[in-house]
């Protein structure tokens, strides 16, 4: 058995460049993720990791530091050296926050720009963490293949929104993995398939044109690709009309909620046990006497609810009781007192932490839909609006419900069978 981890999105910065005060709290306070806290969370994940002497393999799909300080990338360097001199094999691709990013720090009431790393600049950084094990490499160094174990190969590819230049090379790897009976799997940064429906709206949440890549690469033999970005927990499948299948599996980030680090292990008859953990169980900051896991989500939950302070006021204090008695509806009674920020901002961290758990007998999924349907006229007329752009809205209360609640739960825990592309949640295999 062949076993690796998978983290991603570790966004380290290196405090010593200017991270507190004034500027600093205001930055904070719309990203999901830590910043000054980076540094105590990533050695305790990675003492974690090191801790683990059956699994020595460590991919890392790009994103390692903040915005490309030099210093932040020297440091995240030093890191994994330390996890090689444990014995660890660390494969890295790049991400958009690694080179060629505008970077920036803190100080009281500023915030101010530093120097970035480039893009030509990160090639030699991270030359030692895949490129110089490589058994092929293109010759623009945007793409490489190494020899995981016995039977499988990986395919990194650096930071790209558009995939299709790299496709000879890689289409190219593809067929001499099959040549030679290798399984090969994929590596980079963006998902080459949205996590969720609602991310087919953003342009930069997924690579250029990803649903056609993924059929070209899915009729290849690549099955599928470890990805981050969006630090958010999802398996998305893509399945051919020839019966080809591609996943893309993305991970959330390691520093911000959901916090987590995929395990994975094939076994017998290419199946692929798939298990996530979370990133640190502590970690050395004052969390204001928070677990690290309640931590993590209280700073979600505070970026979505900065995001939504616009709203009046007296619509963020709503309770869903008073939005029941206003709308005529009967909400379950654990749900009365609940705000309605606090109910949104719970929805949306659900989304990013995958195997959304309000499906369709639970009190919130029975009350949204009420809701919907008591506004079925406007509902209709957002459809209306909304559908001929993007073709989600034709059916809001289909989207709604999807959104909030997963019936199969594979994003967190799953087995992949690597001949069909069948998924299955973990715990239901033998």
């Amino acid at each position: 058995m062949l076993s690796f981890y998978v983290i991603t999105d570790l966004h380290y910065f290196e405090n010593s460049l200017g991270a507190m005060g004034e500027a600093y709290e205001a930055r904070s306070l719309t990203d999901q993720k830590c910043i000054a806290e980076t540094g105590a969370i990533l050695d305790a994940a990675f003492a974690r990791l090191a801790q683990d002497n059956d699994t020595n393999i460590i991919l890392i799909p790009g994103d390692h530091t903040f915005n490309g300080e030099p210093e932040s990338h020297a440091a995240v360097i030093a890191k994994l050296n330390a996890l090689k001199a444990l014995g660890k094999q660390v494969y890295v691709v790049s991400g958009n926050h690694d080179g060629d990013h505008e970077a920036y720090a803190f100080r009281d009431a500023e915030q101010f720009t530093i120097p970035n790393v480039t893009r030509e600049e990160l090639k030699a950084l991270y030359h030692d963490f895949g490129p110089a094990q490589a058994i092929a490499q293109d010759d623009s160094q945007m793409c490489y293949v190494v020899q995981l174990g016995e039977g499988l190969r990986l395919l990194g590819v650096n930071y790209t929104h558009n995939l299709a230049p790299h496709m000879p090379f890689i289409l190219e790897q593809i067929e001499s993995a099959k040549r030679d009976g290798q399984l090969i799997i994929g590596m980079m940064h963006v998902p080459v398939l949205p996590g969720s429906p609602i991310l087919t709206l953003p342009k930069d949440a997924t690579i250029q044109d990803g649903n056609r890549m993924a059929a070209q690469l899915a009729g290849a033999g690549l099955p599928l690709m470890f990805t981050g970005h969006m630090h958010m927990q999802s398996v998305s499948k893509l399945m051919t009309e020839q019966g080809n299948f591609f996943i893309d599996i993305c991970t959330g980030s390691a520093v911000g909620g959901p916090a987590v680090v995929r395990k994975c292990s094939i076994v017998a008859d290419r199946r692929m046990n798939i298990t996530s953990m979370p990133s640190v169980i502590d970690f050395d900051w004052d969390k204001q006497g928070m677990t690290a896991e309640e931590y993590f989500a209280w700073r979600f939950e505070r970026k979505i609810k900065h995001e939504m302070r616009a709203m009046p006021r007296v619509v963020q204090n709503l309770r869903l009781g008073t939005i029941a008695r206003l709308l005529c509806i009967r909400a379950h009674p654990s749900l009365n007192k609940r705000k309605l920020i606090d109910a949104c901002a719970d929805i949306v961290r659900r989304v990013f932490y995958g195997d959304q758990a309000y499906t369709s007998e639970t009190p919130e999924h029975i009350f949204l839909m009420k809701v919907l349907r008591r506004c079925g006229l406007i509902v209709r007329m957002a459809e209306k609006k909304l559908a001929p752009k993007h073709e989600i809205f034709a059916d809001i209360p289909a989207l709604v419900s999807t959104l909030i609640g997963k019936e199969l739960k594979i994003d967190n825990h799953c087995v992949i069978d690597l001949n069909t592309g069948d998924i299955v949640p973990l715990e239901s295999c033998d």
